[in-house]
């Protein structure tokens, strides 16, 4: 059994753009029959200072965002696994609740699992079939890890139709469900296609009948990769030059007459030692009144674009929402900033700004975020 603290430096780019030093690999410990063990870690404090779109003055909080330890590896050579903690928000300053002012409470430490996939690798990437608990195939930021977003975060409303009141979970999944997936890439790595049942809403005893009786939740996803593919079970935001990415996909999510369907287009592309990249996700989901609560129907309009000076580091990002809902006002933000990648996705800066007017509103919201990553895998 073999122990390697680091990995040797990666096949180069497809751009000109060489990250210095090279991206670091986790701790690893191998065996000759094709298992092995990896550890990883993900840490992202940040400041962040935000308005109120009633009240007068600034919160100010300097806080954890993620605070991930990730185990992954193999089995067999055949079977993957995948698991990671988190408590997100910690030291945050909790939002008031029902109006009333709040007292300035903190989020204390609560370790929660926040992925646990086992993979098997039937026919290699042509068929894989996922067991756990998981991010379910929706729009392509909604399957992307946290640990390489362009942006300093996700779209605001990636996740508007996951939280915890719809499918009844006792605290917000950020999206994930428990089930099963199948999964892998055809037509030489050009169509990827993602099918699951999950959990999704269980249906409330009644005095006859049991609890959970009804159908699970049917989420399916396919992607076009007209150049690239993406073979991992989580996208990236920024490929940062590796690879040459232009993908369009679709996605679907219903149980009983709850209704999800999603577009989405992807650019991640070198230009010498520069890299462009942009995405554009358009969300729709409807409870129609089903067993899935949901108040209303609601949309969404997700997209940024940026362009990585690879002489500097330095990528200028420009970043446009607009939530549409049903009898209730619609909500538009705009935001732009900075990120910085002198090591990559390993270490990285990010300083953004997001202004978010919601309409008939005495006034909007401003926010400013400043994240430092510091991540291994």
């Amino acid at each position: 059994m073999a122990l390697a603290a680091a990995a040797p430096a990666p096949a180069a780019p497809a751009s000109g753009y060489v990250l210095s030093p090279p991206a670091q690999s986790p701790l690893k410990i191998e065996s000759p029959n094709g298992s092995s063990v990896r550890l990883g870690l993900l840490l992202q404090p940040q400041f962040q200072s935000v308005s109120s779109a009633t009240l007068n003055g600034y919160s100010n909080d300097l806080y954890i965002r993620r605070t991930r330890i990730l185990l992954g590896g193999t089995l067999l050579g055949v079977f993957e696994y995948f698991v990671d903690t988190d408590f997100p928000n910690l030291f945050l300053t909790e939002p008031p609740m029902m109006g009333m002012p709040d007292p300035g409470t903190k989020a204390t430490p609560g370790m929660n699992i926040q992925d646990a996939i086992g993979t098997w690798k039937a026919y290699g990437d042509m068929i894989k079939v996922d067991v756990g608990y998981m991010l379910p195939p929706l729009a392509h930021n909604a399957v992307q890890g946290a640990t390489t977003l362009y942006s300093w975060d996700y779209f605001t409303y990636t996740f508007q139709s996951g939280v915890a009141a719809p499918f009844n979970a006792s605290a917000s999944p950020v999206g994930r469900d428990a089930g099963l997936q199948l999964r892998g890439l055809v037509v030489d790595g050009h169509l990827e296609y993602r099918a699951g049942l999950f959990q999704g809403r269980r249906e409330a005893a009644t005095a006859t009948d049991v609890v959970a009786r009804n159908f699970f939740r049917f989420t399916g996803r396919l992607q076009v990769n007209l150049l690239d593919p993406e073979p991992g079970f989580f996208y990236a935001g920024t490929y940062l030059g590796a690879k040459r990415i232009l993908s369009v996909g679709g996605s679907v999510d219903l149980q009983d007459s709850w209704r999800y369907f999603a577009v989405d287009g992807f650019l991640d592309f070198p230009l010498g030692p520069n890299v462009i990249t942009a995405q554009i996700n358009y969300a729709y989901w409807n409870a129609n009144g089903g067993i899935v609560t949901f108040p209303n129907r609601e949309s969404a309009l997700m997209g940024e674009a940026g362009f990585l000076i690879g002489a500097a580091a330095l990528s200028p990002i420009i970043r446009v929402e607009h939530l549409w809902v049903t009898n209730e006002n619609d909500t538009t933000r705009l935001g732009g900033g900075l990120a910085w990648w002198p090591f990559g996705h390993n270490s990285n800066l990010k300083a953004f700004y997001t202004n978010a007017k919601t309409e008939n509103a005495a006034r909007s919201v401003n926010q400013f975020n400043v994240q430092w990553q510091l991540y291994f895998y």
